[in-house]
Order: C-alpha cells, then structure tokens, then sequence
C-alpha cells in the first residue's frame, strides 16, 4: 500500500516514456498504482506523436500531450547539425507543459522520446525519476542518470553500469507489470480453451512481438512438420506481415496477434520468443520456462544481456539469431522430453520474478508527489 494519503490539493506529474511499449507500459503500470492511492492525483502523459505512445494513450483514456519537435527524431544518432535545434525547439515544448500543468516531478521511462524532459527536470530542478526496463541503461537513461533523484531498474545487475555516486539512488524493483496481467494469469486448462487448445498436449507458445520476428518464425516453417509429428502443438503469433503460404499441421494455431497475454503464456509449456525486458519479467512472473532468442543490431546489445541473465537464473536457455535454423528444433524437442528440466526452469524462473514492482515503485514514487 502506498504510504502517500490523497489530498484536496491537485498534485500532477509528468510522464515522459514511448517510442517502443517495452519503455511505455512500466510507466502505465506504476501510474495505475499511484492512482490508486492518490485518487486526484493529475497525470500528464508526452512524447512523441508518431509513435505508439500517441496511439495507445489516448485509446486508453490517458492524457497525451505530443512534443511535435520529436516528430521522426531518431534520438542521440540524430545529425550533429540537427539534434540542437531539435532539443531547443522540444525544450520550449516541455517547458511549456511543465508551467501549465506544475508537475511535482517529471518520471522518464527511456528511450530518447525522454530525453527533452529529462533535460528540462535536470535544468529547472524538478526532481528526475527514470524507470529502466533493461540490464545495460539505454544512451538517454545512460545520461540523464547521472542527475536523476531515483532510478528504478528492473534488473539488480543495471547498477553497475553507473558510477558508484549514482548508485546512491538506484533502488532494484524489477519490471513494473499492469495489475491486469498480475492479477489474471488462469490456469492452463482455462488458457487453452481461449486458443482452442488441448490442455493435455505438450505446448510450445511461439511470438516475436505486434509485428511478428522474420527470422523465429522462418526457423519455426523448417522444424513445425517434424514437431507436429511428435505431439507438440503450436500456439503461434506469427505477427501481421508474415504470410504462410502452405497447410500447417492440425496442432499448429496461427493468430496474428493477441491482446490476452496471461492466457497465452498460461497455456504453453515452453515459450519461444525475444528478450525485451517487459517480456523477461512477464516470464518470471507467470513462471515459463523459455528459448530466449535476442534480438540482434540493437544498439546496446540489450536483449542479449536481458537473456543472458534469465539464463544465468537457470529460467532459460539462449539461441543466438542466426543459429535458429539449426538448433531451434533440437532444443524445444530437448527441453519437452525433460519434465524435471522444465520443472526446475518454472521454479527458477517464479524466484526470480517480481510481481508487486509496480506497487514497490509506486510507494517510492509517491514521495516525492506534494
């Protein structure tokens, strides 16, 4: 419960977190939880308005104030010529917000499309809190970290990559999850009639994010004949821009795309997917045993380390991207013939889970709203 009781002054914050969901829905999460105990508490979402934040917030009833300046700014790789008179123009725009609206503090939740108001919280004295959804911090909560009053880092392991002088103010919560997911994971039974499903087959939950992954779902059309044949049913989000263009077997169910994640992974015995960080944690929580596959190119090779450290919990095996063709098959066939391996990875994985991370960042978060 948060220690922070509500009042009849309207307190308001500022949220600054988009550009991917992995970076906009632990803002959401803890921004449901610090509501909950601040009923008149006024929050005010900004980013960019061409990514999904300016999508997705306003759908779901939250208030968005886009930064139009950001409008297709690619962060800190942006040209030299560019990124200043990108920054002040966003700068004007944030300042803006801050003196409509007096945000008791201004919460960054990574990814360049934070950067302007993390800058600004920094310049005006408005307490910074940044939320990290990976192990190695992102170049924009790299450097905004080093002024920061709190950061909140999913993974225990993010602290070193601050100077000790920082590490002062980074408090371990894990991932903050919607208390829609925590609270609604059903029992495989349950799950699998959602799907069609048969609960008594060994499932294999295979997803590379809304737009699918080309290359899990290329490796996944090689080895499904072979795994169809020793009883493995397929649930499998192949994404929109990915087009099958031959009969699958009967236990393979194809969807595009799924809203009901909880009931997804309830269903599955193992899962095959990337490593982003809003996906580790709902891992651990649900308790899945997983094929980790990062994504490569990322420019902080986050996915890797996001994987490795699943791995290294024993909750996960990892496959390199361009291995998937050959080994991808041998290792679900593996890992399913192996029920005490499974057993054990479930087990590791629900150790290493934080489900009340939202609410722990909440309380932390509230006092500093007044």
């Amino acid at each position: 419960m948060l220690m922070k009781n509500s009042e009849s002054i309207q307190q308001s914050i500022l949220i600054a977190a988009g550009g991917t969901g992995g970076d906009l829905f632990p803002a959401i999460a803890i921004v449901e939880e610090l509501v909950k105990s601040i009923p008149n508490l006024d929050i005010q979402f900004t980013g960019s308005p061409d990514r999904i934040e300016s999508r997705y917030l306003p759908k779901h009833g939250f208030p968005f104030i886009p930064i139009q300046s950001m409008k297709g700014f690619r962060g800190l790789s942006s040209s030299i010529f560019a990124l200043p008179l990108i920054l002040t123009k966003a700068l004007l725009e944030v300042r803006a917000i801050v003196k409509k609206y007096s945000p008791s503090c201004i919460i960054c939740g990574g990814n360049y499309i934070s950067l302007p108001a993390g800058i600004f919280a920094i310049l005006s004295g408005i307490p910074l809190i940044i939320i990290e959804p990976n192990v190695r911090p992102g170049k924009t909560n790299a450097l905004l970290g080093r002024y920061a009053t709190l950061i909140i880092t999913a993974f225990e392991e993010t602290a070193s990559y601050f100077k000790p002088s920082v590490r002062t103010h980074i408090v371990h919560c894990g991932n903050p999850l919607r208390s829609t997911f925590v609270q609604t994971i059903p029992s495989k039974e349950s799950a699998s009639e959602v799907f069609g499903l048969d609960p008594l087959k060994k499932t294999v939950f295979v997803f590379g994010g809304s737009l699918g992954a080309r290359s899990i779902n290329q490796a996944m059309i090689k080895c499904i004949d072979r795994l169809s044949e020793h009883g493995i049913q397929i649930l499998w989000q192949t994404g929109t821009d990915f087009i099958i263009n031959h009969e699958l077997p009967k236990d393979v169910h194809i969807v595009q795309f799924i809203d009901d994640m909880p009931s997804a992974y309830a269903s599955a015995d193992l899962i095959v997917c990337r490593a982003g960080g809003g996906t580790v944690a709902e891992l651990a929580v649900c308790g899945k045993p997983a094929i980790l596959i990062p994504l490569p190119g990322s420019s902080n090779n986050e996915q890797a380390q996001n994987a490795e450290t699943l791995h290294q919990h024993g909750a996960a095996i990892v496959i390199e991207d361009a291995a998937l063709s050959t080994e991808l098959e041998y290792a679900i066939e593996h890992l399913l013939k192996n029920p005490e391996k499974l057993k054990e990875m479930s087990s590791n994985a629900l150790k290493y889970g934080k489900p009340l991370a939202a609410q722990e960042a909440a309380t932390l978060i509230a006092n500093f709203i007044g």
